[in-house]
């Protein structure tokens, strides 16, 4: 082995001992070295992964990098904490930090890699004055190159990674629009692109204001701010503030909007790490925007970390009232260290969190229940996961808010009114699943250039619909309980049973697959809903989305309903104002 190599080798192994090293100075420094394992039962452990590293390094059959043999290393120390703990590449890692901070070099556009499909495609209207907005591209462009590159196969963080760069930088992609063959060239030069946290404040009806915040990085704050000053100036007399879907963000920024409904000096929420005698409290610590005024949050399955954060604070003080479906259950903390080898980045939990109360709504989840839980916007809902989650609550720890009201602990916030979502079936998820929705809604968009805000979804449009879904050979409609019907197959097979079993599976498989055209029709209400907001979206921007689904979305309107009803909203949050878990 060359000098220069065994150089590299020893640098490496120094980097690891000192990420090592570091993680237990950390603990001892944050919580003491009595909660710190001993240095003999460090060192055992470091001596084992020591020993193992170089001995692959030396003694494997075929070569190994270093680096990567490293990072594998740590991430695979990692995988056994817990899934928020993470390892980042450098380009990952400076696509967090963007996040965080609020703003990057890019070109103002939302990009996915739809399911089944090869190459990234622009999923909105692009963002306002921006140069994506100057370069003419739309929603449903397919970027099938960029700087030259072929973008097929890419992933997601691959392709973010390639058009976000330095600002006033140039970057060339090659785009596929409609249904023409000819591609088209665009080079866009970058800019500060700002990630909004408000996607919408206004009044969603006479006298109610609306504000969807959609994360909490470090402008949320200031945005809250103004989207608050607006609905003020326009006198409304109550404020929806919507979480759903908000995966949460920076411990500070939900400290901060906590604070514009609660005043200085009351607890939004507290800290432990591993010494849980050390407590640390974060505190409202300014005046409150809107002290008085009625709220109502509202909260899902998707509604996470700092979401769950200011909800619970909410709650827990009976500020506001809190609609929807249990949130996430994310009560965990946490730290981000930037001082590893490469600019790579380490994310690790480092404590948990307790609403005022006193109550952990944190839930324990494997790496592959997260994976699991990351289903579409559109779920089918299970009437019996439902009522089993009801009836967890008699289970679950008891606390009392402010008011002398029962709220729970152990696996997210439980809302004060549970209003459930509409429920859609297996063939309207798939629908929305294989992205049928979204291409349809592109593509009509771009067809008429006319269509107005208050467009109806009618009969006609509806059959247009069909007659795509049905032509549509990228579609696959998957009947419920499919692979348990392929494995049954292959057991025939495999223990070579009699062939009129398996034409009786064939036979069972085609009789629901008829059932397709029924399915549609069966249900067109939630298809023609789910057109209504995806066209409007595709054609006027993301903020519409809100507008679109206004008269269906049932949490939305109980919201409305609330407020609308001061007496209501006032025995929510009295002292007889006792949670149930159930539907009200």
């Amino acid at each position: 082995m060359d000098s220069r190599r065994q150089r590299k080798i020893l640098f490496l192994n120094m980097g690891l001992a000192a990420i090592l090293v570091s993680l237990i100075l950390f603990v001892m420094e944050v919580n003491g070295a009595a909660s710190v394992p001993s240095l003999g039962e460090t060192g055992n452990g470091f001596d084992l992964f020591s020993k193992v590293y170089q001995r692959v390094l030396t003694s494997y059959y075929r070569e190994t990098d270093p680096w990567d043999l490293s990072k594998e290393a740590v991430r695979g120390i990692l995988k056994t904490l817990d899934p928020y703990s993470d390892f980042f590449d450098p380009r990952d890692f400076k696509q967090l930090q963007d996040e965080t901070r609020g703003e990057f070099g890019g070109l103002g556009i939302e990009i996915q890699v739809p399911p089944g499909k090869e190459h990234p495609q622009v999923m909105a209207h692009p963002m306002a004055d921006t140069p994506a907005e100057k370069a003419v591209l739309r929603a449903g462009d397919v970027i099938i190159e960029i700087d030259g590159e072929s973008t097929k196969g890419w992933d997601i963080t691959e392709v973010v990674g390639k058009l976000r760069g330095k600002p006033g930088s140039q970057v060339s992609i090659k785009i596929r629009r409609g249904s023409s063959e000819e591609p088209i060239d665009k080079v866009i030069v970058r800019a500060i692109i700002p990630l909004h946290n408000v996607l919408f404040a206004g009044e969603i009806e006479e006298g109610i204001g609306y504000i969807k915040l959609a994360r909490f990085n470090q402008g949320a704050s200031e945005e809250m701010d103004a989207a608050i000053k607006e609905l003020q100036e326009a006198k409304v007399r109550g404020i929806i503030l919507d979480l759903r879907n908000n995966p949460g963000g920076l411990l500070i920024s939900a400290q901060r909007v906590s604070n514009k409904f609660l005043g200085r000096g009351t607890i939004i929420v507290r800290t432990r790490g591993r010494d849980q005698s050390s407590e640390e409290l974060l505190k409202a610590d300014g005046v409150a925007k809107v002290p008085e005024l009625p709220l109502v949050v509202l909260v899902n399955e998707g509604s996470a970390s700092a979401s769950e954060i200011v909800a619970g604070a909410i709650q827990d003080h009976d500020r506001g009232v809190i609609i929807g479906e249990t949130s996430f259950g994310k009560g965990s903390v946490q730290t981000v260290f930037e001082d590893m080898p490469e600019g790579t980045g380490l994310k690790l939990t480092t404590a948990l969190y307790y609403t005022p109360s006193g109550r952990s709504i944190h839930k324990e989840r494997k790496l592959e229940d997260l994976m699991l839980s990351s289903t579409g916007e559109e779920a089918i809902e299970d009437e019996a996961s439902a009522k089993a989650q009801e009836d967890s609550l008699k289970n679950r720890p008891k606390f009392l808010t402010d008011n002398k009201r029962v709220v729970y602990g152990g696996g997210g916030i439980n809302p004060d009114l549970v209003v459930k979502e509409q429920p859609v079936g297996n063939f309207v998820a798939q629908l929305f699943a294989q992205s049928m929705f979204y291409e349809f809604a592109v593509k009509y968009a771009d067809r008429n250039e006319n269509l107005s805000r208050d467009f109806r979804v009618d009969e006609a449009l509806l059959n247009e619909f069909k007659t795509f879904v049905d032509s549509n050979k990228n579609f696959e409609y998957r009947i419920p309980g499919k692979a348990s019907l392929d494995k049954f197959r292959e057991a025939v097979k495999r223990e070579e049973y009699d062939a009129g079993i398996l034409a009786l599976a064939d036979s069972l498989e085609q009789v629901v697959d008829r059932q397709r055209d029924n399915d549609f029709w069966r249900h067109q209400d939630a298809i023609k809903r789910i057109l209504k907001r995806e066209i409007a979206s595709a054609k006027f921007g993301s903020a519409e989305r809100t507008i679109a689904s206004k008269e269906w979305d049932v949490q939305l309107q109980k919201g409305i309903e609330v407020l609308n009803n001061p007496q209501t909203y006032g025995s929510i949050l009295s002292p007889n104002g006792v949670r149930t878990g159930l539907k009200r």
